[in-house]
């Protein structure tokens, strides 16, 4: 994509440009030599009496044009100087993106993965919940839908949170191992039988890196709230290996203020019934079972490796196991789904009887298979997908599931969401702590990323491990011990 900056001003560097364009124009590359029939043009100047900006959009032979002024204009919440160059940059790019291309984004010219984590800071210095709707859909063009919802999701989270303290803390372990890789994935997972023989050499490493970790908590005087283990596909360990990592986590683990343990089974296919006695054994007590869809053509579509019969078969074994909660994904806008077909994966999974539904959108990344099809698979408008998300938000509601975390990704179809869907006290905490850095999280393993958050909230700081098993078990620089003592140690525990 050509882009053309004439930027008079300190507070928005040509990434945030970028970023903003891709929200009409996904998987748009912005380096010389990237062939696009797309082009942007945006003048932001700076006067005495505010920001203004133009904006120019081409798409082929059309091209469309918009501008903003903000002298006069009254925001809904106290803004900076940041905040008004950005006001007047996105209300210009929203009027003409959407006179090119004939639609509106839901979420208006907001960026990030957290839209809710902005609601929750307005909330949390006094503003109404319908001033900071206000905020959304005035300030930002926010549809009103999405302007609830962040709103309410805000609210659940705060309600949540209100026992979690200044040295609460979670832990993630990272399994970054799958039998297979979905189409459409673009999380860090291996799925090669060269890889797969590193699994025991990982575990060993991951288990010492765990040991290091659960000292320092215990050390600072942290409290642990929150367990999760991740993937890739946990339940891809065997039996045995599964069974000796969870033995590691109960001998080491200081439990006393945990609140949850929870395990992502994921997929089917690797789910048997004596996995879920040892989790069930050894104090797992939320675990994922994870469909995507119950829709055995999109399944296949989709590189999925099992069927439906194999989802309902392992789901009814869960939820009869005793788990305290049991969740199940769903994705909208796969390939080959349409929205009766979506709306009977939602009604299986609901009469299923998960306390937990989490409705992803899909949403297509550079590493993923699904990008590499023939026709277009990047799709701003994402009819199907927004229509399919907005229907899993009423649906759910109506039937008692209430949104408790919400995040958004790059190049994500229809500019929608990603939501998780609750029963009203089975909501996870680990889910909120992350996605609203509330509190560290401490990470082991390949591709886990450690965020030690200040008692304030106003400091983060990001520890990450290597990206591949491989590297993983190449480094030897462990969990940086002497980096996480150095933070804590200017917020020292005065209760110890």
């Amino acid at each position: 994509m050509k882009l053309t900056i004439q930027n008079k001003t300190e507070y928005l560097n040509d990434y945030y440009f970028q970023t903003l364009c891709l929200l009409y124009f996904p998987g748009e590359k912005f380096h010389e030599g990237f062939e696009s029939p797309a082009e942007a043009s945006f003048l932001l100047e700076q006067r005495e009496d505010g920001f203004y900006c133009h904006t120019a959009l081409t798409f082929g032979d059309r091209t469309a044009e918009g501008s903003f002024h903000t002298a006069g204009y009254i925001p809904n919440v106290t803004m900076t100087e940041s905040d008004f160059a950005a006001l007047a940059l996105g209300k210009a790019y929203l009027q003409a993106g959407e006179a090119l291309l004939g639609f509106p984004l839901p979420w208006g010219y907001l960026l990030g993965l957290r839209p809710v984590k902005r609601a929750k800071y307005y909330l949390d210095r006094g503003y109404s919940p319908e001033t900071v709707e206000k905020l959304f859909t005035e300030d930002y063009n926010v549809l009103p839908s999405k302007a609830r919802l962040a709103v309410k999701t805000a609210m659940t989270e705060n309600l949540m949170l209100a026992d979690v303290g200044e040295f609460d803390c979670g832990l993630y372990l990272s399994i970054p191992f799958c039998p297979t890789k979905c189409d459409y994935c673009s999380f860090i997972s291996c799925a090669t039988p060269r890889l797969f023989s590193l699994i025991p050499a990982y575990l060993e490493r991951l288990k010492r890196d765990l040991i290091c970790t659960c000292a320092i908590i215990k050390e600072l005087g942290l409290r642990l709230r929150s367990v999760y283990i991740g993937g890739g596909t946990p339940s891809f360990l065997t039996e045995e290996q599964l069974a000796d990592l969870l033995s590691c986590m109960n001998e080491h683990l200081p439990k006393e203020h945990l609140m949850e343990f929870s395990f992502e089974a994921g997929r089917p296919d690797t789910i048997t019934e004596e996995k879920l006695h040892i989790l069930k054994a050894n104090g797992v007590d939320r675990i994922s079972v994870n469909p995507q869809t119950t829709n055995d053509e999109v399944l296949k579509a989709i590189g999925r490796k099992h069927s439906v019969a194999d989802f309902f078969t392992v789901a009814e074994k869960a939820l009869s196991m005793g788990f305290d909660t049991v969740n199940a994904d769903l994705i909208a806008g796969l390939p080959g789904d349409t929205r009766e077909s979506f709306a009977k994966s939602l009604a299986d999974v609901m009469e299923l009887g998960f306390e937990n539904i989490t409705v992803h959108t899909l949403s297509v990344k550079k590493s993923a298979a699904l990008r590499f099809r023939d026709g277009e698979v990047y799709d701003p408008a994402g009819v199907l997908a927004r229509d399919c998300v907005e229907y899993a938000c009423n649906t759910l509601h109506e039937a008692g599931w209430e949104p408790y975390y919400l995040y958004r990704q790059k190049n994500i179809i229809g500019n929608a969401e990603n939501v998780g869907y609750a029963k009203e006290g089975t909501e996870n905490l680990y889910n909120v702590l992350m996605m609203e850095e509330y509190s560290t999280v401490f990470a082991c393993g390949a591709g886990a990323i450690t965020k030690l958050v200040s008692p304030a909230r106003d400091e983060i700081c990001r520890i990450a491990f290597p990206k591949y098993p491989y590297e993983y078990l190449d480094t030897d620089n462990g969990i940086r011990e002497s980096e996480i003592r150095e933070f804590f140690s200017h917020y020292p525990r005065k209760d110890r």
